[in-house]
């Protein structure tokens, strides 16, 4: 069963092009996951951009946020995590992740464990 997350960053003052440039970075790397089904970026402003992320399950997440660490890390010097969702089966590790971050909101499916 999928896992989806979907992430809402705003760029720092003078920050964009940098953000930008991991942001596209760690799409090309997803491009190249198997277990990344879905990683897109969206943005109404300069600015203020969204990624959706489909994974085959939360375990690929990690994987994918453990490979992209260094830009991941661009990605949070340059940006201000607004908000995030996760929705579907919650890893432990993923779980824990979040529990650090409280713009981090977590949906479990409804109603239950649905395949």
């Amino acid at each position: 069963m999928s896992f989806f997350v979907r992430v809402r960053f705003d760029v720092r003052d003078g920050r964009r092009a940098e953000f930008e440039e991991a942001a596209l970075a760690l799409r090309a790397q997803a491009l190249e996951e198997p277990e990344t089904l879905t990683y897109r970026w969206f943005s109404t402003t300069p600015g203020s951009y969204v990624v959706i992320e489909e994974y085959v399950d939360s375990d690929a997440a990690m994987a994918h946020n453990e490979r992209g660490e260094k830009l991941l890390a661009q990605v949070n010097e340059s940006a201000e995590m607004v908000s995030a969702e996760l929705y579907g089966p919650i890893g432990p590790w993923v779980r824990e992740w979040a529990s650090t971050r409280p713009q981090v909101t977590i949906y479990p499916d409804f109603p239950g464990d649905v395949k």
